[in-house]
């Protein structure tokens, strides 16, 4: 039977979703023929399996899950989000049948497998976007989400502030706003200084110097740490917060950071996503597999 492939949207109204959606897509060998809502995932009804890179931060719908029985997941740059993890506990069996499920982060990571599920460390599919051939000459600061924290006044007085925060507006909108953004960081950003995950990876794979504030203990966002990246103390640096002092002397920022070198993660993460594609494509047994899962769904979902 032939398969077709999905895109995993978001309709949350964060950019960071749709540059999840973008970074996924470009691994797979046709295009996308289906757009899948994350949070209506269990929804999704054809006759055909449908292939899906899993990447992402599930979930904000507690009842879409598991997915469809003609979905076969692809697990790379897996996040379970707390509010989703009794939902998770629940399906256990569901990821067994998939295992090693690919994850973005540790936390989540120590989470399945206290479940008995047995995971893979990827990271996220952003850090596969392609690095830049060279740095703007004349390049520019952007500051995305970060007007709360204390940035020098010579950084900020020349910087652009922008927000990934948007309305809910659908992919015909926001998947090509995502990668207008995605081209405009990539030929004029000097330096992003953001709190957000998915500002921050994606202009990281780039090669673009990024300062990123958020929390040590948010385990969501430690990749920022294993791939070599700082993370600043948000709070400590707040503006709220004697406006930034307890940050400049307890935290002190680089605010010129060089280029992280991901090269090796790249390929890793890369092998990663396109083996389990593969090994999608080349079973004989796919057929069998999609009626196998279906009935495990539809056993879990009567549970």
């Amino acid at each position: 039977m032939t398969i077709a492939y999905g895109q995993l949207i978001s309709r949350a109204g964060n950019i960071g979703d749709d540059l999840q959606s973008l970074a996924a897509t470009q691994h797979l060998p046709s295009p996308a023929s289906v757009l899948v809502d994350r949070d209506l995932i269990h929804r999704i009804s054809q006759v055909a399996p449908l292939a899906l890179i899993m990447n992402g931060w599930f979930s904000g719908n507690a009842e879409a899950w598991p997915p469809s029985p003609c979905i076969h997941p692809i697990f790379v740059g897996f996040h379970v989000c707390d509010g989703f993890k009794a939902t998770i506990q629940r399906h256990a069996d569901y990821l067994k049948a998939f295992e090693p499920i690919g994850v973005r982060d540790a936390a989540t990571g120590r989470f399945l497998e206290s479940l008995g599920i047995c995971t893979e460390t990827t990271y996220c599919l952003t850090l596969t976007f392609p690095q830049r051939e060279q740095a703007p000459a004349d390049g520019k600061i952007f500051i995305v989400d970060a007007q709360d924290i204390a940035i020098p006044r010579s950084l900020r007085k020349r910087a652009i502030k922008m927000t990934h925060r948007m309305p809910p507006l659908g992919p015909d909108v926001t998947l090509p706003l995502a990668q207008k953004l995605l081209e405009m960081y990539r030929e004029q950003a000097s330096l992003v200084i953001t709190t957000r995950l998915h500002t921050a990876l994606p202009c990281m794979a780039m090669g673009i110097p990024v300062v990123f504030f958020g929390s040590r203990a948010d385990g969501r966002t430690s990749i920022v740490n294993d791939i070599g990246g700082t993370i600043y103390d948000r709070h400590l640096h707040s503006k709220k917060l004697a406006r930034g002092v307890l940050g400049r002397a307890m935290n002190q920022v680089d605010w010129s950071p060089e280029p992280l070198q991901l090269s090796s993660i790249k390929q890793r993460l890369v092998h990663a996503v396109h083996r389990r594609l593969r090994g999608i494509e080349q079973s004989p047994l796919l057929d069998i597999a999609r009626d196998t899962l279906k009935s495990v769904v539809n056993e879990l979902s009567a549970a």
